[in-house]
Parts: C-alpha cells; sequence; structure tokens
C-alpha cells in the first residue's frame, strides 16, 4: 500500500465514524486492578519493559549530521548520542570512567568531549584520547576506559536502543514488517528538532501519563475549549502492529470531504494526526509538517516525567513554520500541562486508598486496552525467565 492509499483509507474510516457517531471499538470491556499502580510492581516494570528492551532514544533529525552530539536522559541513564565522522551513531553512558561525572550536555557539533572535572578527553566513538597527569594512572589499561558503550541501532528515522548491555536492537524486529513499511513512506530522518527538548514533570504512574495519549474519548470533557474546538472527541481509528499500535483523530475540517467525490480528494491528511504508540513507552504525533515525539518514563510508582521533542520537516514555508512554531507553546502547555498531566495527576492518591479495586478501559478505549495487555505479556515472560 502506497501513502496515498493508506490516507485515502483512514479518511473514508474517520468519515464514516464522524457521520455514524461511532469509533473503533475493543472486544470487551477491560478492568484491571489497581495493582498495576503499586510500589511493589514498579520495579518489576522497570526492568522487563526499560532496561531489557530495546527504547526509541530520539528521531535520526537529533542528530542531523556527521560529527554532532545530543544528550538525554531515560530511566535515570545518561545517554550521550554521536554520529561518528562516518555517519554511524553511537549510544554511549554520558559518564567520564574517572569518576563518572556528566562529560556533555545539550547538542551541537563536536570532534571530542572533555569531562570538567579533570579534563579526560573521549572521542565521538567513546575512545579515551587524553589524561592529564597520565603517569599517576600508569598500569591501568587506557583501552578499557573508554565511554561505555550502549546498544544502538537506526532505521526508519528512528535510533532505537537498549539502556544496558545486549544485542544490538534489530529495528525490523522491533517494529514489524507493516509498522517499519508504513514509517518509511513518511522518510522523517532528515526531519530536525525545534527548539531543546523539555522534561514535563507529572505526579502520576508512567502508565496513567501514557493512557492520556491513547484515546480521545476525554476531549469533549476534558478538552471541550481547546482541542475539541478544531478535533472530534470519540472518534478514533486503531490498528495494532504487534506491540505497537496506531491511532488516528479527525480534524473538523474533515467535513470538508463529505461532499467531494473521493478521486477529487487532494492532501486528505491536513484532515486527521497519525498517533503511533512504539512499545512501551513512546509516542509519535506526526503531520506533514512536524512531529511530536513524547518518551513517557516512569520515575517511581506515583511518579513520570515525559521528554518531549518537536521535530519539523525540513522546507517549510515561513507561513508553515509560524503556524506550527504557534501551536507548540499551546499544546505543550495549555493542553498538555495543563489539561491532560493536571488530570493524570488527580489519579493520586484515588487508586492508592485500597478503595478502588480496578480501573476500566471501555470498548472505545482499544488502545489503552492493546498497550496494558502487552504490558502482562512482557512481564509474564519475564517472570517465567527467572
Amino acid at each position: 500500500m502506497d501513502r496515498e492509499a493508506l490516507e485515502r483509507g483512514l479518511a473514508r474510516r474517520l468519515l464514516d465514524h464522524v457521520e455514524r457517531r461511532t469509533t473503533d471499538l475493543a472486544d470487551e470491556v477491560m478492568e484491571l486492578p489497581t495493582d498495576v499502580y503499586s510500589e511493589g510492581r514498579h520495579a518489576e516494570e522497570v526492568e522487563a519493559l526499560f532496561l531489557d528492551r530495546p527504547l526509541v532514544f530520539a528521531l535520526s533529525g537529533a542528530l542531523p549530521g556527521p560529527r554532532t552530539y545530543r544528550t538525554v536522559d531515560l530511566c535515570g541513564t545518561p545517554i550521550l548520542l554521536t554520529r561518528d565522522a562516518d555517519g554511524k551513531v553511537h549510544a554511549l553512558v554520558n559518564a567520564c570512567r574517572h569518576r563518572g561525572v556528566r562529560v556533555a550536555d545539550g547538542a551541537g557539533e563536536a570532534l571530542r568531549f572533555t569531562c570538567p572535572f579533570h579534563a579526560w578527553t573521549y572521542g565521538l566513538k567513546g575512545d579515551l584520547l587524553r589524561m592529564p597527569a597520565a603517569r599517576a594512572f600508569e598500569g591501568m589499561c587506557k583501552e578499557d576506559k573508554g565511554l561505555v558503550e550502549l546498544p544502538v541501532a537506526e532505521g526508519y528515522g528512528l535510533i532505537v536502543g537498549r539502556l544496558r548491555p545486549g544485542p544490538v536492537p534489530d529495528i525490523d524486529a522491533f517494529l514489524g514488517p507493516g509498522l517499519a513499511d508504513e514509517l518509511a513512506m513518511f522518510d522523517f530522518a532528515s526531519w530536525r528538532p525545534h527548539g531543546e527538548p523539555h522534561v514535563h514533570k507529572v505526579q502520576a504512574n508512567w502508565k496513567v501519563t501514557l493512557d492520556t495519549f491513547r484515546e480521545n474519548y476525554h476531549f469533549d470533557f476534558l478538552h471541550r475549549e481547546t482541542l475539541a474546538t478544531y478535533a472530534y472527541g470519540g472518534v478514533l481509528t486503531f490498528d495494532p502492529f504487534g506491540l505497537h499500535l496506531r491511532n488516528c483523530s479527525a480534524l473538523r475540517s474533515i467535513d470538508g470531504l463529505k461532499d467531494v467525490p473521493e478521486e477529487e480528494w487532494e492532501d486528505v491528511a491536513q484532515h486527521f494526526s497519525y498517533q503511533y504508540a512504539l512499545f512501551p513507552n513512546t509516542s509519535l504525533t506526526l503531520d506533514s509538517r512536524h512531529i511530536e515525539l513524547w518518551q513517557i518514563l516512569p520515575v517511581d510508582a506515583r511518579t513520570s516525567e515525559v521528554v518531549h521533542t518537536s521535530y519539523f520537516r525540513p522546507g517549510l514555508s515561513e507561513e508553515e513554520l509560524a503556524k506550527a512554531t504557534e501551536m507548540a507553546p499551546w499544546i505543550c502547555e495549555t493542553v498538555v500541562d495543563g489539561e491532560d498531566f493536571w488530570v493524570a495527576g488527580r489519579t493520586e492518591p484515588g487508586v492508592r486508598t485500597g478503595l478502588l479495586d480496578t480501573v476500566v478501559f471501555g470498548r472505545n478505549e482499544p488502545a489503552p486496552q492493546h498497550l496494558h495487555r502487552g504490558f502482562e505479556e512482557v512481564l509474564k515472560a519475564a517472570r517465567e525467565k527467572r
């Protein structure tokens, strides 16, 4: 299937839902015990879902050319991403091998990185290049004291790695054939970050935070004065890709297609938004101008953080750039912080009182159901390996 066929099919599904006031449905209602948000569950999830599996570290555009770098912290692991002179991506633990000090911050171009504490200096591949007072370290194997390298791979515009030593991720296996082929259609490897990544602190369990991205049943209520003014609430497509999934939400401008013969439709993707969930914790919201990357991370059982980065398509017109730039703080501050993450925080302490035995996901919430089944599947497999 090519991109035009994909988008016409999604537009048809969304138009049908809008006209019939329906949405894609799960087979049944799901009830989960509130224990899924417990202290005891937290450590098990971090180990099985985050430390033992490939994760999206960034999009390829975070390293726009040879000799570039970007730092990111995921689940307490400081990571230094680099693209060496040959264009190959490396993921290094951002900690000097002398005393563990962070060697770099932010992003940019570099040939080497120098620890601010004692000036141990490293190359783009993590190799130790220089130590002041080297004689004081005679007998130490310098070749063994490069920055710790983490397994990482790049493909389809994604940089995917592991937070602990292990096999290099196979991105085709990570995505699966259907999703890999679909992401290849968008060709976003050259899209660049717009502004700096920033962290949202959320007073809620990471799964509560994640679930706010995965349904729009709440649009007409929580977002009635914001998102609901230009997007339909309760209208959503759901398509699973293994553990991952795709949702699409209809913008109200899709009404303009109702009386237009399908063969005359043009640029139908401007009337809906793609929302991908890359298991276990990454959300990609994508349109023709930009991508919003949301990396939802556990801090402890009661709190989480979300690393948010915007990527813009190269060659945007001044008008397109101005529109995307204008929308960004409104979405980030008013909608996400002021509404989504505000309401996520209001789950505490309700889910911990012991008075609620379950939380409920309706048939009109198939995406969070799918993700929670995936969490259980991975945790079950991890327990059986012990």
